[in-house]
């Protein structure tokens, strides 16, 4: 989008009680947002849910607010961040099929058609060694499946969450209660630009928005509503997190939830999920069965084994790799061969795209 365009969309939510719903409506039956602005008043008091005094306010020039517009327009310049419309072919797809999606969204990075394939990993800020544990197990899992981790930046079971795909070359959104160019919490800025280099930094209020509590709710919306599912690690009994589980049940998407000792007040949140009906979660293949058909494309891809030539010993070393991160240690055992002769042999099948290597000398299939 140009910054013209950017100026009359400003200019429209820079309105006073003209939110994201009304935009939506006006561009939808306009065109565009300097349609709206230049539309004669009968034809907006004839578009549903606007009335005359409405429709007056909008056309009243004394009601927009050009500074704000310039001032966003030079922030996004200044962040290297952009609008992504609901016209957009960029626009989340997700997103676009909840109820009430936002007109538009501040983006800070790069959105993917492949983020139509995403899981969100959301919980505590105050999360235990298992919970650590089990987050970066299971975003290892989604990302080196293709599958986008999005999460909302926050400490804790989020930031493990963002930390864990792009260590493990994946993709990662994060969906934030402020400003794109306010960063909160301050020591994940150099996270924060990870993330945009590797997924995109997304919000749905404008350049200069502080982190005001009554901003996560809505943010919470948007990360359910950007993925499939919902995957709760840890959460208190009154965790944002558990309001993310609520707008996923709400927009007809999954809800997963990690088991957790009784006894510890970050798992009651998951817990009473699942007692109330959210999908147990003891390994990745939980979310994958239940997501199976929306991640097709992703989970049933050609068989290697079906166009790979390999040699004996390569045969017999690929048999030892498995979806799973793999040890180059625990193959070669497998294999019977020396660590040197599996490597060489890893190595010839990486070249051949029949597995990758991740951090730490681990092997899996792809």
């Amino acid at each position: 989008m140009t910054s013209d365009n950017f100026h009359h969309l400003l200019l429209l939510s820079s309105i006073p009680g003209i939110g994201h719903a009304k935009i939506r409506s006006l561009v939808n039956k306009f065109g565009s947002a300097e349609n709206v602005l230049r539309a004669p008043l009968h034809q907006l008091v004839a578009t549903d849910g606007f009335d005359q005094k409405t429709a007056e306010k909008i056309l009243s020039p004394s009601q927009r607010d050009p500074s704000f517009v310039e001032d966003q327009i030079k922030l996004l310049d200044q962040y290297h961040a952009n609008i992504v419309t609901f016209w957009d072919e960029e626009y989340p797809e997700n997103l676009k099929n909840i109820f009430d999606p936002p007109a538009f969204l501040f983006v800070r990075g790069t959105l993917s058609d492949t983020d139509r394939y995403s899981v969100a990993v959301v919980g505590t800020r105050e999360c235990t060694s298992y919970g650590k544990w089990v987050t970066e197990s299971l975003s290892q899992e989604l990302a080196i499946r293709g599958i986008t981790v999005v999460s909302g930046l926050a400490r804790g079971i989020d930031t493990i969450a963002h930390i864990t795909a792009i260590k493990n070359g994946g993709r990662t959104l994060a969906v934030l209660g402020s400003g794109v160019d306010r960063i909160y919490p301050s020591e994940n800025f150099k996270l924060a630009m990870d993330i945009a280099d590797h997924g995109a930094l997304i919000s749905d209020y404008p350049m200069r928005t502080a982190p005001d509590a009554v901003n996560f709710p809505g943010r919470n919306r948007i990360i359910s509503g950007i993925s499939l599912g919902t995957l709760i690690v840890e959460a208190g009994e009154k965790s944002g997190a558990l309001i993310t589980a609520e707008y996923a049940t709400e927009q007809n998407r999954e809800v997963f939830a990690i088991p957790g000792n009784v006894n510890v007040r970050q798992s009651r949140g998951p817990n009473r999920l699942i007692k109330n009906g959210a999908k147990l979660v003891e390994s990745v293949d939980d979310i994958l069965v239940e997501l199976e058909h929306k991640l097709m494309p992703l989970t049933h891809p050609v068989k290697k084994e079906k166009i790979l030539q390999l040699n004996n010993q390569e045969q017999s070393v690929y048999d030892c790799v498995a979806n799973d991160p793999r040890h180059i240690d625990h193959i070669s055992r497998t294999a019977k061969l020396s660590t040197g002769e599996t490597l060489s042999y890893l190595l010839n099948l990486e070249l051949m795209g029949a597995v990758k290597q991740l951090s730490g000398k681990h092997f899996v299939k792809i």
